[in-house]
């Protein structure tokens, strides 16, 4: 197999590369990545005898490619991951988001629509579409209601590829990822919590809270999270169509999770709650019943072993000039 992978120095990017370049049936993978986010490596991607084989790297925007560039590729999939996803962040460059998000995934399903060999499309998505619960665990009927233009550029992006399945058959299939840490997530200011929080306490700095930390996520290691890429990209397309979720199926709340990372770091770190944003969500838990039974896909890894990982690999860059620094939001256009 052939597979192109957009968003590939991201966080799920570099470990779905990784898994992938593995796979005795894949023959090569293309990343493609415009490295517009913060980085706490020179090199972000995981060395391998097979990486070094199978893998090649396109430095560009992902929306840029032409059906010409896909058919010369001759993929069986493409996996979609390319996407900005910060909500406060996403709050204030709209359009930016809905640049890329929304238009950017509109326009390579039009590529993709156009080519001729038509590659098994996998979109990334999140739980941020269902918006606050109604009920939990979250199945993948849940109602839709995004509170911010980060979600509403998902859901319109998830609906695009739906539309292009259901009007022309076109292979797609929609991954709604729940909550995701692990080696190489992004450092600037408005990056995922648990990297925050491991930055904060490797470092002695005050952890802090938005609220009073109650609220609760699914977080997954993305090891985990990488393989139900994996599992749902066969020769066959047999998943096309389908909507999965993928996650833990446990809650935990922000305060715990900072007290475990502050402990698993061995940190002095003090844990402050401040004021909290109206977009934020209460609670997020995953129902990945779907998956498991279509593929037996289920988590392997507990919050405590994941946690484990992902600290000692930042402790390993400790004295990499980003660990001491504060890396500031990016200017979006």
């Amino acid at each position: 197999m052939k597979i192109l992978v957009t968003g590939a120095a991201g966080l799920y990017g570099v470990h779905l590369v990784d898994e992938l370049v593995r796979r005795p049936d894949v023959d090569q993978v293309i990343g493609v990545d415009d490295f517009s986010r913060s980085y706490f490596q020179p090199d972000p991607f995981i060395p391998s005898p097979e990486f070094d084989k199978k893998f090649r790297l396109i430095r560009r925007k992902f929306y840029d490619l032409t059906s010409r560039e896909i058919d010369s590729m001759d993929l069986d999939a493409i996996v979609h991951l390319a996407a900005y996803i910060s909500i406060p962040e996403s709050m204030e460059y709209s359009d930016a988001y809905f640049r890329n998000n929304e238009w950017g995934t509109f326009r390579l399903m039009q590529v993709l629509l156009h080519s001729r060999t038509w590659p098994l499309m996998v979109y990334a998505s999140s739980p941020e579409v269902y918006g606050n619960p109604i009920y939990t665990p979250m199945d993948i009927h849940h109602p839709m209601l995004p509170r911010s233009i980060y979600a509403v550029t998902k859901l319109a992006a998830e609906k695009h590829c739906k539309a292009m399945h259901e009007w022309y058959k076109y292979p797609v299939v929609v991954i709604r990822n729940f909550n995701t840490y692990g080696e190489n997530q992004d450092i600037s200011s408005n990056a995922g919590v648990v990297s925050r929080f491991i930055l904060s306490a490797l470092n002695d700095k005050p952890i802090l809270i938005h609220d009073n930390g109650r609220q609760t996520r699914d977080f997954q290691y993305v090891k985990d999270a990488v393989r139900a890429y994996s599992l749902v990209m066969t020769r066959d397309k047999q998943y096309a169509g389908d909507v999965f979720n993928i996650g833990t199926g446990k809650q935990t709340s922000i305060n715990t999770l900072a007290r475990m990372i502050r402990d698993l770091a061995g940190s002095q770190s003090e844990i402050i709650n401040r004021p909290g944003r109206s977009a934020d969500l209460m609670s997020l838990e995953a129902d990945y019943s779907l998956i498991h039974e279509r593929t037996g896909w289920s988590p392997q890894w507990a919050l405590e072993q994941g946690l484990k990982r992902t600290i000692e690999w930042y402790r390993a860059w400790g004295n990499h000039p980003l660990a001491r620094k504060e890396i500031p939001a990016r200017s979006l256009p």
